[in-house]
């Protein structure tokens, strides 16, 4: 399928040729006809599309006229979009939607909690997703509202209203409220699991809670998803998000602070070959990064201005988790400098997993005898340079 950007310019018309709920589409196409209540016109709805399961892209656009919203566009094939919102009172997450040729998707929403909106259609794996948003109940909705407060702090934070400290602190004390209602959401999910049919979005949802396992804080159910992998017929255990999902329930190798550093086979956007081991003898810093992360972006400054002071004590090597192409062009586009390196692993195997990466950015230190000293996530302006001065020291000391 061709690389979709649609304007809410092109929409508009889509909707003025007097395409409207019941419409019947083409073979070929696919069509989202939404209609909602409470939600201002002009609102922004985004469509996302995953270029892999460590990117997402926009590739549609339409704006909310008389509280309605039309999204069509050709396809060969069942896909998964996700809509969502970046204007003020929407939460930070989206609505899983699913596509097939000749199908119509009616969407339904009575205020801006996207989360909770329905998705009707005879496509099979929305079936699935509606059966997944059903079993959360009111918790969903309930657990939403905090997300919206959360993601206008972040907003605020953002546009300079507010502060750092003030919004960090706003975000901390909602979070307390917060994470138990996600964590019983998962629960929620995952009982589910346990009877429901496996289907594609069954082993997506598997491969998902899979991948918080590392971060107790977050997901401290590995044994009940242990249980879940143990449901899997063999053939159903080849598939990418069961092998995927394996590797997170029964990791290998997992290195800590004190440990000798994990190495592996990384490339450079030359296609040329390098290992951790070249810079033995210095202090490296890890720098787990993808460009769909706000705050990897953010750090690259930072970072750079790190690597300079440091020269004499330090390397950056900055490690991509995007896919190859992605990864290229964009150090290409933006011209990032340094140890600009990728291990193209098929999957969340490689030095990821090794250093417990639970987020991004992920930061390790490894120390001149090769031992890892620290491991960090998360980013705020000038983070980076007091973790150098508290690990290493002033630069040039």
């Amino acid at each position: 399928m061709k690389k979709i950007l649609l304007t809410g310019v092109a929409m508009c018309c889509l909707a003025s040729c007097g395409i409207s709920l019941g419409t019947k589409v083409d073979a070929d196409k696919f069509l989202i006809t939404g209609r909602v209540t409470n939600v201002p016109d002009s609102t922004e709805i985004l469509v996302l599309q995953e270029v892999d399961s460590r990117l997402l892209e926009t590739v549609m656009k339409d704006t909310i006229v008389n509280g309605m919203f039309t999204f069509s566009d050709t396809t060969s094939c069942v896909k998964k979009f996700m809509l969502c919102s970046d204007d003020e009172g929407f939460p930070n997450n989206w609505l899983e939607v699913w596509v097939a040729p000749g199908e119509e998707v009616k969407i339904s929403g009575e205020n801006k909690l996207i989360c909770v909106w329905k998705a009707e259609s005879d496509v099979p794996e929305q079936l699935e997703v509606n059966a997944f948003q059903n079993c959360a109940g009111s918790l969903l909705e309930e657990y939403t509202q905090m997300e919206v407060k959360e993601a206008d702090w972040f907003r605020k934070m953002d546009s300079g209203a507010e502060s750092r400290e003030v919004c960090w602190k706003e975000v901390n004390a909602l979070r307390e409220k917060s994470w138990p209602m996600m964590r019983a959401l998962f629960k929620k999910e995952i009982d589910y699991m346990q009877t429901a049919p496996i289907g594609r979005v069954w082993l997506e949802r598997l491969e998902m809670y899979a991948k918080m396992v590392p971060s107790k804080e977050f997901m401290p159910y590995s044994k009940e998803l242990k249980a879940l992998y143990a449901r899997l017929p063999e053939e159903l255990k080849q598939r990418r998000e069961a092998r995927i999902a394996r590797q997170y329930l029964y990791p290998s190798g997992a290195v800590k602070v004190g440990d000798l550093m994990a190495d592996a086979d990384l490339y450079d956007i030359e296609g040329r070959t390098h290992r951790l081991a070249e810079f033995k003898g210095k202090y490296i810093l890890l720098d787990f990064w993808t460009q769909g992360c706000g705050p990897c972006i953010a750090s690259l400054p930072e970072i750079e201005e790190i690597s300079e002071a440091y020269a004499d004590s330090l390397v950056v090597v900055s490690i991509s988790l995007d896919p190859e192409k992605a990864w290229k062009d964009y150090v290409k586009e933006k011209r990032l400098s340094g140890h600009q390196w990728n291990e193209l692993a098929e999957l969340n195997s490689g030095l990821a997993m090794c250093y417990q990466v639970k987020g991004y950015p992920s930061y390790v230190l490894v120390a001149p005898d090769g031992r890892v000293k620290a491991m960090w996530g998360g980013y705020g302006k000038g983070s980076l340079w007091r973790r150098m001065k508290e690990l290493i020291g002033e630069a040039g000391e």
